[in-house]
């Protein structure tokens, strides 16, 4: 592929591109292919004939170049014992690792075990619960260092006073927009020119606008998948500059990510990973966008579970529907990801993101300096991805081929 810098004249264009030497095509050599951005202006609308119409339900206007989303959730119910020694059936204070999700006069259950005890009182300061063991008709055991304890319900005595609130606080999470910006333009010599395709003058300034607007959109989905959120107060020509943070990072920042270091990925892997991590949290219906080498994969030992899925929702985008007993997979191959993304999948539950929009896509015409005898035309989007709640994401990474 070679590059242009600078607008298009009649001696950088291909020659065969003049009328009338050659059919009346061009291939573009990638195809619009931007499948999260399409998810996310187009989910909520419905099919009119030829097109979509109604609200997309995850875009957004954005009131200023910083948003913000909160996010909260609900309590934990599994917590375990940290002690090494462990603890004897008679002993009735416990350390654990998190305290905090624990209340006065909760039962909570030692998982191995099966004993229940009840807790009379807790200090948070050092993560101990002060209970009554063998709450019920399993007797007391041993309990060792990391049992999995899980809270049951609390049990209040009658005509007790009021309990302990507890709650989880709300998160903000921040985000900027960043403008993209993508010109493109003609020489007036060109752009009076009879050109391939149209056969007409300005057909070469119309070819560029529909090309360059399919690369404008390219580079909004790279920014939502790759994106690191970034400001600096001062660019190198004095204004403020942002970038917004992607998908990618924001699961990274979870931990909520499956290594394969390069191995194969077989069918207990895939369904450890569906089942700690893909569908850990959140909806039972999500989005696997991945490259080759995972597809590949799930194809080579789920082929008889893998249906093509078609319909309005799927807004010209291929889809795999992959059905598990821990949720569904809608499974989508992602231009992007391949060389060194191929053995990457990326699950997303739709409703952890927003198209957040400052100002939306626009075509800026006639920028060119006043008494340049070229045409040069722009599009412009401010816009960023709000994230929240982003345990209900995960990422395998590193699937290899295999021997």
């Amino acid at each position: 592929m070679d590059y242009l810098i600078g607008e298009e004249n009649t001696k950088t264009i291909e020659a065969t591109q003049l009328y009338p030497d050659i059919d009346d095509k061009i291939y573009i050599l990638e195809p619009i292919d931007t499948p999260l951005t399409g998810f996310l202006t187009q989910i909520g609308k419905i099919r009119d004939g030829g097109s979509y119409k109604g609200s997309a339900l995850l875009k957004e206007s954005a009131e200023s170049f910083e948003f913000k989303e909160f996010e909260d959730q609900f309590s934990g119910i599994f917590d375990a014992i940290n002690h090494g020694a462990g603890y004897a059936p008679n002993a009735t204070e416990l350390v654990v690792d998190n305290s905090k999700i624990f209340a006065k006069y909760d039962i909570v259950k030692v998982v191995r075990t099966g004993e229940h005890f009840r807790i009379n009182s807790i200090v948070y300061s050092t993560h101990t619960l002060k209970v009554q063991r063998a709450f019920g008709t399993t007797a007391a055991a041993n309990i060792l260092d990391n049992d999995v304890l899980m809270v049951v319900a609390s049990a209040y005595e009658e005509s007790a006073g009021k309990g302990q609130a507890i709650s989880t606080k709300k998160v903000v999470q921040t985000n900027y927009t960043q403008i993209f910006r993508t010109p493109f333009g003609v020489s007036k010599t060109l752009d009076a020119s009879k050109t391939y395709p149209g056969k007409t003058r300005g057909s070469e300034l119309q070819y560029q606008s529909t090309k360059n607007g399919i690369e404008h959109a390219k580079k909004i989905e790279r920014a939502y998948w790759f994106g690191e959120k970034y400001e600096d107060a001062a660019g190198p020509d004095g204004e403020p500059v942002r970038s917004t943070g992607g998908i990618i990072e924001a699961i990274v920042a979870t931990g909520n990510v499956y290594d394969m270091s390069d191995e194969p990925l077989t069918l207990p892997a895939f369904t450890e990973f569906l089942q700690t991590y893909a569908f850990n949290y959140g909806s039972n219906q999500k989005k696997l966008f991945c490259g080759p080498a995972v597809l590949a994969a799930i194809e080579s030992f789920a082929q008889d579970k893998l249906q093509l899925k078609q319909g309005d929702n799927t807004f010209g985008v291929a889809v795999r529907q992959y059905i598990s007993a821990f949720g569904i997979l809608d499974i989508v191959l992602h231009p992007d990801f391949k060389g060194e993304y191929a053995g990457m999948g990326v699950v997303v539950d739709m409703k952890t993101l927003k198209h957040k929009v400052l100002r939306d896509t626009r075509l800026n015409s006639n920028i060119q300096t006043n008494g340049d005898d070229k045409v040069i035309h722009e599009y412009l989007t401010e816009c960023g991805l709000a994230r929240v709640n982003f345990e209900k994401n995960a990422m395998i990474t590193n699937v290899g081929t295999g021997s």
